[in-house]
């Protein structure tokens, strides 16, 4: 009987001792028992979470201490994705438009502002979309609003295609106003079948819609 409770004994006190240098390793190599930190992109951590992140780059947080921040998507390049699209380059209309065989308005019994604008297309490649981008104003020339929206510009958007020669312009109603006495196209937004772009200065103004008051 003594026999077995001095093995028991043994045994028990292997356990503890087993057990106490454990515990003195672990905490010697400064590992924590803790649930992981999880980090989001973006997101900065504290000095003592930096082993459950890549921590190669340390910026400096407000305070002064140095944190790792994990880094946002990029391309396959290894730079950040860029906006691809093509700049519009600014042009004047000579070369691009024909005189305007029509430049009117037209008033309905609601005031609906009607706009007639027709010109040929003398860039020379096909033309995939175009905005005409136009401006009203009362007759002290200052600007006139919609009657429901409150605005005076507006983008009138169209699609093609419209090959080289052929005709291109606007038949719209697109504001409803009272005081209205002049409209003017103010620039010309072009998108070519290439996938190049560019803006048309125009700046031509219509009085009313007895013909082409324009100059």
């Amino acid at each position: 009987m003594a026999k077995k409770l001095n093995i028991f004994l043994s045994f028990l006190i292997s356990i503890i001792i087993a057990f106490s240098c454990g515990v003195y390793f672990s905490e010697d190599l400064g590992y924590s028992r803790s649930e992981p930190t999880i980090v989001k992109a973006g997101q900065t951590v504290a000095d003592d979470d930096k082993q459950t992140v890549d921590a190669e780059n340390e910026p400096s947080n407000g305070d002064g201490e140095k944190g790792a921040t994990i880094s946002t998507a990029q391309n396959q390049g290894g730079n950040e994705t860029a906006n691809d699209e093509p700049e519009a380059t600014r042009v004047t209309a000579k070369n691009r438009f024909s005189d305007p065989r029509e430049f009117r308005y037209s008033v309905n019994s609601a005031n609906g502002i009607t706009l007639t604008w027709l010109v040929d297309n003398l860039t020379g490649k096909t033309i995939n979309y175009y905005t005409v981008k136009v401006s009203t104003f009362n007759p002290v020339g200052d600007p006139s609003y919609d009657e429901h929206s409150g605005k005076n510009s507006f983008n009138l958007q169209y699609v093609g295609p419209v090959i080289p020669g052929l005709e291109l312009g606007v038949f719209e109603l697109f504001t409803y106003q009272g005081a209205l006495d002049s409209i003017r196209i103010d620039e010309v937004d072009l998108e070519y079948a290439d996938g190049t772009k560019e803006t048309v200065v125009y700046n031509r103004t219509t009085k009313d819609d007895s013909g082409l008051n324009n100059r």
